[in-house]
């Protein structure tokens, strides 16, 4: 290797995921809070008992996300991989069928968990202290069902444009209109858990307006175009893709309806609330497993579309040190955990609160063990590793019902202690059946991960300075690269030329960074063509815009970027997009 190159670092990679964690996490957490709200002012103006209600219907609330899941999820990751492959004709009927979908399928399905809400509520609880409450909250709720999925998958696709902070702002404003309803509704007009349920769709309301606004947008990768017979192809794949994604979450939403009827069986409804408590502080820890997950699909999809093996790889690194933020919400309901149950209405120093105090000391060792499963989870489905991510799903689901009522079955043992148990447990199951899987397939993949190893050579990935000695030792790599690879000369030379004026444009614009920053160059080999990915953490400038302003100042005075004028027609098939805070150059070269 020649002296001062820098093979692939994780900068740009790790820059685009703490850009979209950041965004993300306080879009989960907005989104997370509002719903935890509704279980807060319900405790404090209704009781305890509306909290336990709402908690009962919560499996039927999981359902309706489990719908968006299947419609949405999927679709997302489609058009991740179809943007980094450039392919927008397939993002847009991607959308297109996805939007139609949500307003035929997710429209009927809502309106009749609403219509049979009470049927419903009766088959999963006989209590009926709880029943009245728990039917008015999940009828009104499911009538609005198709809102939350439009508006989950409405985040997902402007967070997956580069846009999560628009997302976040979407978020953040439905919110605040559902804290607001919700001190209108349940306070001063008296309507209980209905107040709390208007007040979460007010909230997807608000999120849908703000959201489509952005799409509609000149520089949106979305817009609507019929797929014709497609549609039905389309539709498939969408949900073959959210499938494992739609079955861990429809089986978390049967685990929580039978740890609700366990936890009821053996400790009343004292012990339901406390669950209810403990569930109420997992979902909100969701809210950095979710950020990082969303993360991963958005910046994971757009990597595998640009066949980045690598950057996937360090993409997942990265991630599981993200999820070490975890720990702080460890901490903060082991040692602080009278905050939490002042918080659902719980008087401290009462019987109530020193259970709830101990209590949450036990769970919360259960959530690190939680949060690696689910990032190694996300990992195998952007792979593709579909067997793998179901079996890995249902092992988390079902051992925690079973590891719950196996403690529950020996005297002088905690319940709550099953849920600790059970997550441990899961982890040790993952680890050892991901390795063993990955020694059977027929080509190298790293245990644990999943992710296949780079054979035969036909990726280029470095990571280069902001300097012209970097830049020129590249450009010779990449010649010498291409030239192995067997693509003809013509090709070779229209490649290295948009290269070196590319990569020559971000040095030379690189004032003020620090000696360790890098921009990314990838390259990747197929049977169609060359695929040439440029990313750098540069202001926001379009070369390929700047370009073909230069083609139209060509005689005046003073015109600048002649050279990438030259770029965009030497390779026509050119994008440009800033996305998670970088600027991202495509280029596709079909094979002569």
């Amino acid at each position: 290797m020649s002296k001062g190159k820098v093979q692939r670092n994780s900068f740009i990679v790790s820059k685009a995921l703490r850009t979209f964690v950041t965004a993300a996490v306080l879009t989960a957490a907005a989104s997370q809070l509002a719903h935890t709200a509704d279980s807060m002012i319900v405790g404090h103006v209704v009781g305890q008992d509306a909290v336990s209600a709402i908690n009962l219907v919560l499996p039927l609330v999981e359902v309706l996300n489990c719908i968006g899941f299947l419609i949405c999820f999927g679709a997302n990751a489609m058009c991740a991989q179809a943007i980094g492959c450039n392919d927008r004709e397939k993002v847009a009927h991607t959308f297109t069928t996805t939007l139609l979908t949500v307003m035929t399928l997710g429209l009927a399905i809502s309106l009749g968990i609403s219509y049979y809400s009470q049927e419903i509520v009766d088959l999963i609880s006989e209590d009926p202290r709880l029943n009245d409450m728990a039917n008015d909250y999940i009828h009104h709720y499911a009538m609005g069902g198709w809102l939350q999925m439009l508006s989950y998958g409405l985040c997902l696709f402007v967070a997956t444009d580069g846009k999560p902070r628009m997302v976040t702002i979407a978020v953040v404003a439905g919110a605040i209109t559902n804290g607001i309803v919700d001190v209108v509704t349940i306070s001063y007009l008296g309507m209980g858990v209905e107040g709390a349920a208007i007040g979460s769709l007010s909230m997807f309301t608000v999120n849908i307006l703000v959201l489509t606004n952005y799409l509609r947008k000149p520089d949106s990768s979305y817009h609507l175009l019929w797929p014709g017979k497609r549609v039905a192809g389309i539709f498939s794949a969408n949900v073959k893709e959210g499938a494992p994604i739609t079955v861990s979450n429809s089986l978390m939403a049967v685990t929580i309806m039978l740890i609700n009827d366990i936890v009821q069986r053996y400790l009343g409804a004292d012990g339901l609330f406390i669950w209810s408590v403990c569930l109420q502080m997992l979902l909100l820890s969701y809210v950095f497993i979710d950020g990082v997950i969303e993360s991963m699909f958005a910046i994971g999809g757009v990597l595998m579309g640009e066949r980045d093996l690598k950057g996937l790889e360090i993409l997942v690194k990265q991630a599981l040190v993200v999820i070490a933020a975890l720990v702080a919400v460890v901490m903060v309901m082991m040692y602080m955990p009278n905050v939490v149950g002042t918080l659902f209405g719980v008087d401290s120093g009462s019987e109530m609160a020193i259970e709830l105090n101990r209590v949450l000391r036990i769970f919360a060792l259960m959530l690190i063990p939680f949060a690696v499963t689910q990032i190694l989870l996300s990992t195998y489905q952007i792979l593709g590793h579909d067997k793998t991510s179901v079996v890995t799903a249902t092992a988390q689901t079902a051992m925690l019902v079973i590891g719950v009522w196996a403690v529950a079955q020996w005297e002088g043992i905690d319940l709550w202690w099953g849920f600790v148990a059970a997550c441990a447990l899961v982890l040790f199951f993952q680890v050892g059946y991901t390795t063993a899987r990955s020694k059977m397939l027929p080509f190298p993949i790293s245990p644990v991960t999943m992710i296949p190893k780079e054979t035969g050579g036909k990726t280029f990935d470095r990571s280069v300075k902001y300097n012209m000695d970097d830049v020129a030792l590249t450009l010779t790599d990449i010649d010498a690269y291409l030239k192995r690879m067997n693509i003809p000369s013509s090709d070779i030379l229209r490649i290295n030329l948009c290269c070196e004026e590319l990569m020559t444009n971000i040095a030379q614009h690189s004032k003020g960074r620090v000696v360790a920053q890098t921009f990314d160059v990838h390259l990747h080999v197929n049977e169609e063509g060359v695929f040439v990915t440029l990313k750098d953490a540069g202001k926001p400038f379009d070369p390929i815009k700047a370009g073909k302003m230069a083609d139209e100042q060509i005689g005046a005075k003073g015109s600048e970027h002649l050279g990438l004028r030259l770029v965009t027609h030497i390779i026509p098939d050119i994008t440009y997009k800033f996305m998670y805070g970088q600027n991202t150059v495509f280029i596709w070269k079909k094979k002569s």
